[in-house]
């Protein structure tokens, strides 16, 4: 195959249908909602399916509402690229639908090899990727293989359930109430590889100048809710101290500065890691359940708090010890300060420490016959690669995965400026192109 193949005016159109899905104001500046199960994510998610449609592809849902498209054939195998089309609340309209769409350009590409090819060409648009809404992530994927903790169904965005929203969207939540995969036994064995397209969502290909970017592992992740109940008392006639005060605020500050500490030293151990702390008694929802947060005062000791941690590695021994240790640390801190201390794991998901190397020994041999530079790279995001990177076929042998990025402006991302440029995407799909060619062909 030879770069060129790909029409970067039709990759710019449907970037313009898909701005107007879910936009939050009058311009792609304004943000945009897609929201997990949402009518707008369904409008997305069925332009797509109409295009590929057009176009000669086959495919319908799955029984949750992931959309699986194929090329016409009767192989036995195929080779699988998509991503996502939901956002987060006022993100971008990039992050996932660069993906769903080049994957779509590239797959539209090699039409006319398509009967030549020992394996079928697949797109998959996942459903829910992100964990903004309803606080769970890669919902679709995990739903497709049996994952997903069947609580999640309960979980609340925007005063609406996910069991409401799947239902609201003409779909079926008992695979995920049940842990049942969407997905058979077959279905799974039938997939040769997965290739996802993303952008960055960093800084580092733009500030390397380096246009391409081959994912050699993908972080997991450890996200933990921690409360901290302390005792409401006058801020003015309560004397410092612990002595005298059950201040939780000022337990959660410690315990933050003690996690960045913990943080420093894994850093400068070598140790790949990042963490964060993302919410302070701000979720909606939560709060809905948890009303004595708004007891907190100007004039108050502070009664009650909490927070949200994610921390991510992609070395699964390390990062389970690492969330162990933090763990260690806010009981601690809390019996410090003689507070009261409950937490909870919102999620548990191990990282790919290493991608399929014959997937990117591919993608290199692709740039180089370019003529593209590329850097090799970890992934810091979570993807839904990753849940088919942790899969196995009935043989025991793994799903071979790999992910190919692009950059993305000033490397913003769930963000109203998260962009990428024409030419980025173009030739993201070029790449991804001849990819899949080399998957499908042999």
């Amino acid at each position: 195959m030879s770069a060129g193949n790909i029409s970067s005016e039709w990759i710019q159109k449907q970037f313009k249908v898909l701005e107007r899905i879910g936009n939050l104001g009058m311009k792609r500046e304004d943000g945009f909602l897609r929201a997990s199960w949402s009518a707008e994510e369904t409008r997305a998610m069925t332009h797509i399916k109409i295009i590929a449609q057009a176009a000669g592809l086959v495919g319908d849902w799955d029984a949750v509402g992931n959309l699986f498209i194929t090329t016409p054939g009767n192989q036995e195998r195929e080779v699988m690229t998509g991503s996502h089309l939901d956002t987060v609340p006022g993100g971008g309209n990039y992050d996932g639908a660069a993906g769903v769409v080049c994957g779509l350009a590239a797959i539209i590409a090699l039409k006319d090899k398509w009967p030549s090819l020992k394996k079928r060409l697949a797109l998959v648009v996942w459903r829910g990727e992100e964990s903004a809404c309803f606080t769970a992530v890669c919902k679709g994927s995990q739903a497709a293989f049996g994952l997903n903790d069947p609580n999640i169904l309960q979980r609340k965005f925007k005063g609406i359930t996910l069991e409401e929203a799947i239902r609201g969207q003409g779909f079926d939540p008992a695979p995920i109430a049940e842990k049942r995969a969407t997905l058979d036994s077959a279905r799974v064995d039938a997939i040769a590889a997965l290739v996802e397209l993303h952008i960055e969502q960093a800084k580092m290909l733009e500030m390397h100048k380096k246009p391409i970017g081959l994912v050699t592992s993908i972080r997991g992740t450890i996200r933990i809710r921690v409360e901290v109940t302390g005792e409401a008392n006058h801020s003015g006639g309560t004397p410092m101290g612990i002595t005298y005060r059950k201040d939780a605020n000022l337990a959660m500050a410690y315990m933050q500065v003690g996690m960045d500490t913990l943080g420093k030293e894994a850093l400068a151990q070598g140790k790949d890691l990042v963490q964060t702390v993302g919410v302070i008694n701000t979720s909606s929802d939560f709060n809905e359940t948890h009303p004595m947060v708004a007891e907190n005062a100007i004039t108050k000791v502070s009664p009650y708090g909490y927070f949200m941690l994610d921390i991510r590695s992609d070395d699964e021994v390390f990062l389970a010890e690492h969330a162990a240790k933090v763990e260690a640390l806010i009981e601690k801190t809390g019996k410090d300060f003689n507070v009261e201390v409950s937490m909870g794991r919102l999620m548990d998901l191990k990282p790919v420490e290493c991608l399929d190397e014959k997937i990117v020994s591919i993608e290199k041999s692709v740039c180089a016959k370019n003529g593209i530079d590329y850097e090799l790279m970890p992934s810091g995001a979570i993807h839904d690669a990753v849940v088919v990177a942790n899969r196995r076929h009935s043989d025991g042998s793994p799903v071979p995965v790999g992910m190919i990025f692009i950059p993305c402006l000033a490397g913003i991302s769930h963000n109203p400026a998260e962009f990428a440029s024409e030419e980025d995407l173009a030739r993201g799909a070029e790449v991804l192109m001849e990819t899949l060619y080399g998957l499908a062909s042999k």
